[in-house]
């Protein structure tokens, strides 16, 4: 059984929401439900969640954007009755948290990646590799996805 971590599930969230628009949360999931209802299962909930997240990276793989949004909207519904909604302003994306820091970091970060971008299609791996590992470094993610590079705050 493949195991996600909360980063993946917010990855997949956020690749959605940069390729579709804001996804707000929606239905709840059958199987998450019944899991909940069943004594707060929570095991068996997050199971939903992972699912959930597996279809929504695969429709977004084949470019089924509808599917991907449905899924992510659905994510977000069920992370938010477990208060794990990756989106939820709780989570430091409240007004006034940082957001000139953010923003800073974002426009650093977003040159470094079309550098990177340049790099390889120049065919020169090296820089490209080099770049990616400087990022990593400083705690930066990068993710390659068909959708393009893609970055998080790498958890410690």
């Amino acid at each position: 059984m493949a195991r996600y971590s909360a980063s993946e599930i917010e990855s997949f969230v956020r690749r959605v929401v940069q390729r579709t628009g804001a996804v707000e949360p929606s239905v709840l999931c059958a199987d998450f439900t019944a899991a909940m209802d069943d004594n707060l299962g929570t095991p068996a909930a997050l199971a939903s969640v992972y699912t959930t997240v597996r279809e929504g990276n695969t429709a977004l793989d084949a470019g089924d954007d509808d599917a991907a949004r449905g899924a992510a909207a659905s994510v977000r519904a069920m992370t938010g009755v477990l208060g794990l909604d990756p989106l939820d302003e709780q989570w430091g994306e409240a007004p006034g948290a940082d957001t000139g820091l953010r923003a800073a970091l974002g426009t650093l970060v977003e040159q470094v990646l079309e550098q990177r971008q340049r790099a390889r299609a120049a065919r020169d791996f090296a820089a490209a590799d080099e770049l990616r590992d400087r990022l990593l470094a400083a705690g930066i993610a990068v993710e390659d996805t068909p959708d393009g590079p893609q970055w998080t705050i790498k958890e410690s």
